[in-house]
């Protein structure tokens, strides 16, 4: 009798907020002044209590220009606009140099980023580029400048800002293995629609500055719901819209079809999932991609680093040979280390590190394979698959919930 394993949700935790400022070259005198327990609830995203934290650390330490820049930080994610104002106007006045508070301020006033009734888009480029010249070592305002240099039209400075996201060591060795992972599955000419941060510029980066796979066009699904972005993705990759300004300018910040909201990004991708292609172009999605705003839409495969729309293929397909291929392409030391490179300030990229994010959806990897092994009565190739998961789980230093995610593989197996 065969046995099969129960579906298991894996949460990617990759998302398109950009990261806040931090000094590259040098500890934040801040971290030493907000308590332990204020830096810990941060990296768990849990705000609201940090900030009560951090706003301590500045009453015992007004004349810290970090510290400051902490509570604006905080206070920015949590949209009180205000006491942003009045904390970069304190860290700005200790230090008018301080790249941590030029960075608040850049994504405050940023319009994609922001909710901020004084957003401009001006004056967040002038913050970012006086964070960047008082601090060449801080990689954080490069996110904002990257995002910035494309809404102006300015590919050089975009190149840059991908380069010195490397040069900083703001991207850490497993995010770029994992984009190399990513971008060597793909097929030639590809368009990959991307989910967050971690799958974005990281994989930008890479056709920059190694000049790996220059012939695939890299779409950010977040940034898709944004009219300007889109125009300059169909201009960029020669790809068609499947709809016009207008509509895109319409359609935001989302529709209400048959009951359900859909935002316009996915909007736009269900059209090109529609056409079979773009313009002519295989259309993949990297593995990060939460799958199941498309899971009603047909033609979707599996292929291990990323999921291929295949017009023969239906979503609960898996291409076993390319899943398999990528499981050999793969090694749990390249995932042995941080996620998240020290001086990134990003709540949410901090979270993904501390739950392993990258690391664990090349684990599912394994999970997938050895499922659709089971199903198709090859015991022995799943026995395959857990033997990879163990070896890459160990090798990567995984512990908890993703151990008990191969012993379910495991179990399953001997079940089989």
């Amino acid at each position: 009798m065969r046995a099969s394993i129960s579906t298991i949700t894996i949460a990617v935790l990759i998302v398109a907020a950009a990261g806040c400022g931090n000094p590259g070259e040098r500890e934040s005198t801040a971290v030493s002044a907000a308590s332990r327990s204020a830096l810990e609830l941060y990296s768990q995203n849990e705000l609201d209590t940090a900030l009560s934290l951090f706003r301590s650390a500045v009453a015992d330490h007004p004349g810290d220009a970090d510290a400051h820049a902490w509570v604006a930080e905080t206070a920015r994610r949590l949209r009180q606009f205000g006491l942003v104002e009045n904390e970069t106007e304190a860290a700005l006045e200790i230090d008018p140099c301080n790249s941590f508070a030029h960075t608040v301020l850049g994504d405050a006033y940023r319009p994609e980023l922001s909710g901020w009734e004084k957003t401009d888009a001006e004056r967040s480029w002038t913050h970012y580029m006086k964070a960047v010249e008082c601090n060449p070592g801080d990689g954080n305002p490069w996110v904002g400048i990257w995002s910035g240099a494309m809404h102006r039209g300015d590919r050089a400075m975009e190149e840059r800002a991908l380069r010195r996201l490397v040069e900083t060591n703001f991207l850490t060795p497993p995010v770029m293995a994992f984009n190399r992972w990513v971008l060597r599955s793909l097929p030639e000419d590809a368009i990959l629609i991307t989910n967050g941060d971690w799958d974005t510029f990281p994989a930008l980066a890479l056709q920059v500055v190694e000049g790996m796979r220059g012939d695939v066009g890299i779409i950010n699904r977040s940034l898709l719901n944004l009219p300007w972005y889109a125009e300059l993705m169909s201009e960029r990759h020669g790809v068609g819209l499947p709809m016009a300004t207008g509509e895109m300018e319409s359609f935001r910040p989302y529709r209400e079809v048959d009951g359900t909201v859909v935002i316009l990004s996915d909007a736009m991708i269900r059209g090109w999932m529609d056409s079979g292609d773009v313009s002519g172009r295989p259309l993949a999605f990297a593995a990060t991609v939460d799958m199941k705003a498309f899971q009603n839409s047909a033609h979707l495969q599996y292929a291990g680093a990323h999921w291929r729309l295949s017009p023969q293929a239906d979503i609960r397909d898996v291409d076993a040979a390319s899943v398999r291929i990528a499981m050999e392409a793969v090694s749990g030391g390249d995932f042995s280390t941080a996620e998240v490179s020290p001086q990134d300030r990003s709540a949410i990229r901090r979270l993904a590190a501390r739950n392993r994010g990258l690391a664990r959806v090349v684990l599912h990897t394994g999970y997938r394979y050895a499922q659709a092994m089971i199903e198709s009565g090859d015991v022995e190739g799943a026995a395959e698959a857990v033997e990879w998961a163990d070896k890459f789980a160990n090798g990567a230093g995984l512990e908890g919930d993703h151990r008990e995610v191969v012993e379910m593989m495991k179990e399953a197996v001997q079940g089989a």
